[in-house]
């Protein structure tokens, strides 16, 4: 099946000008009061929404978040799938895509990050004795033979990255030894004591970890996987058929506010900065400090289907862990987001 080209989205975009129900609404109709209930994890990542919170774009769109935090995304997707909520983000990953096959009635419908050259925002952490043993940069990864990397669970973005770095140096997955089911509580402090050698840490963690003289920063996920989707928002395709207005509002207020943090990525303004310390609980200096290695966002939601696909066939066909595929037009569906964008380039409430 071939990708979807931008030329062959914006022609989606085109097409949607052209068509009735349910692109085209009465505007009372489409701006009816509605709640959304989301789930989100309380990091920089999440600063689009923060961002689309503080400044009131959901509320001018007659949207009400009913936001629930979860300290992992994919902490949210049982109660997706139980209908406890409408929306919620999530890591892609090897639980994601047998959670979809195993009948859950969930789509992709927006991406909510990636780890594009420059903006990645997933550290590889060394020791400092392996650090000295030349583990500098990607190609350092040659010297992982035999080390340990710590890593909190099988099917993670983590095992992917780490997977993808040892045979870029001409290693397999063999020629390490994998610690389960270790939290950066438990790997952090193993990694100083250098009895683990490598772990993946994202921002602003991985900065601390260093300054605290745990280990140092070798490379980036965008090193690793240039591009690669980290993240989407998740809906039932109920939601996303039953709620369509609400769904393409919600595209439209992040769109707007994926604009506002990408440019802050690069700038540093001081409104945003405390905008996205309110939202994670840290400071502004530290938020400041991490640019511009904040996750990657597409303003226009655009996912990177060949990264998302890639990522699937990599669990079924390396490991265990996905037994089974999602069909491919049953993992993502863009009306929201082709819908969301036409009406901002028609009229931008926001500005």
């Amino acid at each position: 099946m071939p990708y979807p080209t931008r030329r062959g989205f914006a022609a989606g975009i085109a097409a949607a000008t052209a068509l009735p129900m349910p692109y085209v609404r009465a505007a009372a109709d489409f701006m009816e009061p509605a709640q959304i209930r989301m789930g989100y994890a309380p990091y920089i990542s999440a600063g689009p929404y923060f961002i689309a919170e503080a400044k009131g774009y959901f509320k001018k769109l007659n949207l009400e978040i009913i936001a629930s935090s979860h300290v992992d995304g994919s902490m949210s997707m049982p109660m997706l799938a139980a209908g406890e909520l409408d929306i919620t983000g999530a890591t892609i990953s090897a639980g994601l895509f047998n959670l979809m096959n195993k009948g859950a009635p969930l789509r992709l419908f927006m991406e909510r990050g990636r780890e594009s050259p420059g903006m990645g925002s997933n550290a590889i952490l060394v020791g400092n004795a392996l650090w000295e043993k030349g583990f500098r940069n990607l190609a350092g990864y040659r010297f992982a033979r035999a080390e340990k990397i710590a890593i909190s669970s099988r099917g993670s973005v983590a095992q992917y990255l780490h997977t993808m770095g040892l045979e870029r140096a001409g290693l397999t997955v063999d020629d390490v030894h994998w610690q389960w089911n270790m939290s950066p509580q438990v790997s952090i402090p193993l990694l100083k004591e250098n009895r683990v050698g490598i772990l993946n840490i994202p921002l602003p963690g991985a900065y601390a970890a260093q300054n605290a003289g745990v280990g140092k920063v070798a490379t980036w996920s965008d090193e690793i996987a240039p591009d690669f989707v980290l993240a989407c928002s998740v809906a039932t395709q109920k939601f996303l058929t039953e709620k369509h207005s609400s769904a393409v509002r919600f595209c439209m207020a992040i769109m707007q506010a994926n604009k506002e943090y990408m440019e802050a990525a690069r700038s540093g303004k001081r409104e945003i900065l405390e905008i996205i310390a309110k939202g994670t609980g840290l400071t502004a200096e530290v938020i400041d400090s991490t640019r511009p290695r904040w996750t990657f966002m597409q303003e226009d939601g655009q996912p990177n289907l060949k990264s998302i696909y890639a990522q699937q066939l990599f669990w079924h066909n390396r490991t265990e862990l996905l037994p089974n595929l999602v069909a491919e037009d049953k993992l993502f569906d863009d009306k929201a987001i082709v819908e969301a964008r036409k009406r901002l380039l028609d009229k931008n409430p926001f500005i």
